[in-house]
């Protein structure tokens, strides 16, 4: 499972507290099952849930929303792009004092997967990359697309 790492890492990077705290930031997923199309196709697909946990935090829900949110639009588009589904990215917080909360979200996510053999016969698993939307993207593009001139500020 490949996107909770790659969630834990985006978070890291583009946040300075993150980054100064990896040891704040515990990841972990739930809800796990999979997917098989009865196609004969060698290939399944992961469904769970990223929970990622920001303990101490300093700093506003949006420090951690707006990487998390351009996260999203890289791994997992459909969330943002469909309204019954971007309700289901989640959060909670616990406001500890007045200085710092823990916050977890909660990220539906899914993985597409191939199996083939490598040269010994041996069967081995390819995560795929996402499917780019094939539609204009708005404003989220604007924002968190870089080949469209975008960044996430």
């Amino acid at each position: 499972m490949k996107k909770a790492e790659l969630l834990r890492a985006a978070l890291i990077a583009a946040n300075t507290w993150c980054k100064a705290n990896p040891e704040q930031i515990t990841v972990w997923v739930e809800k796990g099952h999979i997917q098989i199309e009865a196609t004969g196709e060698a290939s399944f697909m992961y469904h769970y849930t990223i929970q990622v946990l920001a303990m101490d935090f300093p700093g506003q829900i949006d420090d951690l929303m707006l990487p998390l949110l351009a996260w999203v639009w890289q791994q997992q588009p459909d969330l943002l792009l469909n309204p019954d589904n971007n309700r289901k990215v989640e959060f909670d917080a616990d406001i500890v004092n007045d200085d710092v909360a823990d916050i977890l979200f909660k990220v539906p996510v899914w993985e597409r997967v191939i199996v083939t053999n490598d040269a010994f016969g041996t069967p081995k698993a390819e995560h795929l990359a996402e499917s780019r939307p094939r539609f204009n993207g708005g404003e989220w593009e604007t924002v968190f697309d870089p080949e469209s001139g975008g960044s996430l500020a």
